[in-house]
């Protein structure tokens, strides 16, 4: 028998023809072919205005490249989906999807889609995605050239993450595949740490997409082991405070320059989500001290109950930018949560919180009691000034006018 014909580009295991993801790691599997022979692209002029410069990187879908987008004269990323998995057309749709996900999200933080087309090779229409050039470092770079990094340059690059995330949540998309690879760093004016979030190619829209019409394999993960939330890693349903667990991770990690969890293969990471304690951070090395109130918000959004983590990404960065005093702990956290993130009042909380530091009253009620006490002093002086000047004494009563005597 001769070798399999194709073969895992991550974790490098061979498999015969018809399987598509690893089902150690979830990687596409793609044809052996691929990585043999010179270059399909490199040199050619895609759809008469994308001239191919240079292969930039290798995914587990398809080929990133350089070109030059001729007439407007500007470096792009072209995105160019593996032959092999354009031969299925599931996949296909999901890169289709890619494109329209990402391409309907306008925020700074996401990547700019310029335009979704197809070139033809040996009878096969394969698509590809021209996209805006960036030209910086992966989050994964990164973290792989400098380890932990600082409080400061965590808390910036994690805020912008979320912003581009919840943006993505406010239209009903989860991201499903949150991880340093899919995070570049750019230079934008004075700030080296520009994010850029990547790859809506999982992603999943609760609105106009059905999520059953997206064809699934055995052995398929969507998202990286390390960073998919516990009610995913046991084969649940996605939802944005999924896409939260994820943006805890990201933290948890640019924090100690580890993930809460490893292991030897994808199942023994995917088993520790769902049932190991997190290490808290306390226990891992760190470039400094991690204030209180950024461990406790990164602690509690890696429960493995998505209830008890903030319910999207926009909740989850406005706790991010909140002061310290103003962090929410689990309980005031789920007390507060409605659907669209307003806060709502709960009594039994306010009232146990009020008794339990009647010796310190907040600051409303010291307001209110100082409002009264000048209140009582006034009434006090205006009642004693009236008092001198007899507004309070009591007058004698009037004598009855005598009738007078007429004589005759």
């Amino acid at each position: 028998m001769g070798e399999p014909p194709r073969r895992c580009s991550n974790c490098g295991q061979s498999y015969a023809e018809g399987v598509i993801f690893c089902p150690h790691d979830g990687t596409a599997v793609t044809a052996r072919s691929v990585d043999q022979g010179p270059d399909p692209h490199l040199g050619r002029t895609l759809q008469g205005e994308f001239r191919v410069d240079a292969l930039i990187g290798v995914g587990t879908v398809g080929r990133v490249y350089r070109a030059h987008q001729m007439g407007v004269e500007r470096s792009v990323a072209l995105k160019i989906m593996h032959r092999d998995l354009a031969a299925n057309e599931a996949l296909r749709g999901r890169f289709r999807r890619e494109a329209r996900i990402a391409g309907s999200l306008c925020h700074p933080h996401v990547v700019n889609v310029l335009s979704l087309a197809e070139l033809e090779q040996d009878g096969l229409r394969i698509p590809f995605l021209a996209l805006e050039y960036l030209d910086g470092l992966s989050l994964r770079s990164t973290l792989a050239a400098q380890g932990a990094l600082s409080v400061e340059r965590t808390r910036h690059i994690l805020l912008q993450i979320a912003d581009a995330v919840g943006e993505a949540h406010r239209h009903g998309i989860v991201h499903r595949d949150l991880k340093p690879e899919n995070v570049m760093l750019v230079q934008r004016g004075n700030d080296p740490d520009f994010v850029k979030v990547l790859d809506f190619g999982v992603a999943r829209a609760d609105v106009g997409v059905d999520a059953r019409s997206i064809a699934t394999h055995a052995g398929a993960i969507f998202g990286s082991p390390r960073y998919v939330a516990p009610e995913c890693a046991s084969g649940g349903d996605s939802s944005p405070a999924s896409d939260v667990y994820a943006l805890a991770t990201l933290g948890y990690e640019c924090l100690t320059g580890v993930t809460p969890f490893d292991g030897d293969n994808a199942i023994q990471i995917l088993l520790k989500q769902q049932s190991a304690a997190v290490p808290a951070l306390c226990s891992r090395t760190a470039l400094e001290p991690i204030p209180d109130d950024l461990a406790s918000l990164i602690e509690r959004n890696l429960s493995k109950d998505p209830g008890m983590r903030d319910a999207d990404a926009q909740i989850f960065a406005r706790q991010l930018k909140a002061p310290p005093e103003a962090v929410a702990t689990p309980e005031q956290s789920l007390a507060m949560r409605t659907r669209r993130g307003h806060a709502v009042p709960n009594e039994p909380l306010a009232n146990a919180n009020a008794n339990a530091n009647s010796s310190r009253l907040p600051a409303p009620g010291r307001r209110t009691l100082v409002v009264l006490l000048c209140f009582l002093l006034g009434a006090g002086t205006a009642l004693g000034i009236a008092t001198r000047l007899g507004a309070f004494s009591q007058r004698p009563a009037a004598t009855p006018e005598q009738p007078k005597v007429v004589r005759p």
